[in-house]
């Protein structure tokens, strides 16, 4: 495939943010605002909006609110009100300003408190429990901790799950997948994949979700290549289809989660270069390379082109660093000078 590619179409992360209650830290009470469902024969819902203060929801689509000084009174959601606003809480509007500027070392703990102070909030539809889950799983994954992410999407209670939205489900699917990948087999993590694609909830799939799950599938490919041959520099030609393979998913992963969040596609294009730099032949066109020109260019094999124009890029575009002497760097140099001039 073209690495020129790569820099194709992309998906900014959207980021939904939710006001801030008032403190009420010591009684761990969570506010909403609800309004009474319509009544029969009536077209919309009556009444003024209202605060309540909700005290637990250990229920999924349940919640016990504060009827007054010295009652309480359990509400099934979906029979008592036509509309729920969670309010969220300051702990959980902190960690969530972290995440939506990727501060994602910083925010990862504070979500996982917040999770664990809301725990006993856990069945209210959009409420602090469940934001704080997402935003955690994502920010497990954006680190390029698989094992965390997956650990994280596989401890949400499975009494809870009907609460997840279909994009919720994709996002733990992917999780788990990741988490898995490096120690699975290509062809069942394909299939895993597969499963996803083409599954119920395959329109909530989104072109970052699907950047993901291509990373994975790469990585179970990169795997099959035994770590001598990559570290060599030189992939034998009974390995040769597993690495195309690999590179072809980790330009998949650039393609399609190239936007606002860039650390798994820039990661995927790293990888697919460092297989293209050891491809069957690659070294040896290195070697009688000599100093570049466009018609040297022009005849060398394509992996050859792809590994030195993906090098120049990464470089050049994304700004990695590279020593003088590593082989980003000596295949980035070997894209100088290979343009023809325009007479």
């Amino acid at each position: 495939m073209k690495i020129s590619n790569v820099l194709a179409v992309g998906m900014a992360a959207l980021v939904g943010f939710s006001f801030q209650a008032e403190a009420q830290e010591k009684k761990l009470v969570l506010e909403a605002r609800a309004v009474a469902k319509a009544k029969d024969g009536e077209s919309e819902a009556k009444g003024k909006m209202r605060r309540i203060e909700i005290v637990a929801s250990t229920r999924a689509g349940h919640y016990t609110y504060q009827k007054d000084v010295d009652n309480t009174a359990d509400v099934a959601i979906d029979k008592h009100f036509s509309s729920f606003y969670v309010l969220m809480p300051p702990d959980l509007v902190e960690a969530q300003k972290l995440y939506a500027a990727e501060s994602f070392a910083e925010a990862r703990p504070k979500l996982a408190e917040s999770r664990k102070k809301w725990e006993n909030w856990k069945g209210l539809p959009e409420g602090p429990y469940l934001k704080a889950f997402r935003m955690e799983v994502e920010c497990a994954i954006r680190m390029m901790d698989f094992a965390g992410a997956a650990s994280i999407a596989k401890s949400f209670p499975d009494d809870m799950k009907k609460l997840l939205t279909p994009q919720d489900k994709v996002l733990c699917n992917t999780a788990v997948i990741l988490g898995a990948a490096a120690k699975n087999d290509p062809a069942k993590l394909e299939e895993a994949v597969n499963r996803v694609l083409k599954g119920e909830d395959k329109k909530a799939v989104t072109p970052q979700l699907y950047g993901w799950l291509q990373f994975a599938v790469a990585m179970a490919y990169e795997n099959a290549v035994p770590a001598e041959e990559r570290a060599a520099n030189n992939i034998s030609e009974a390995n040769a289809v597993a690495a195309s393979k690999a590179i072809d998913c980790y330009c998949r992963t650039g393609m399609s989660s190239h936007g606002a969040q860039m650390e798994l596609p820039i990661e995927g294009m790293k990888r697919a270069q460092k297989l293209l730099w050891a491809m069957p032949g690659v070294q040896k066109e290195v070697k009688d390379f000599g100093h570049p020109t466009p018609d040297k260019f022009k005849k060398a094999s394509q992996n050859f082109q792809d590994a030195v124009i993906l090098a120049y890029m990464l470089i050049n575009v994304y700004g990695v660093e590279a020593g003088k002497t590593s082989d980003l760097a000596k295949a980035a140099a070997l894209f100088q000078n290979t343009k023809s001039k325009k007479k």
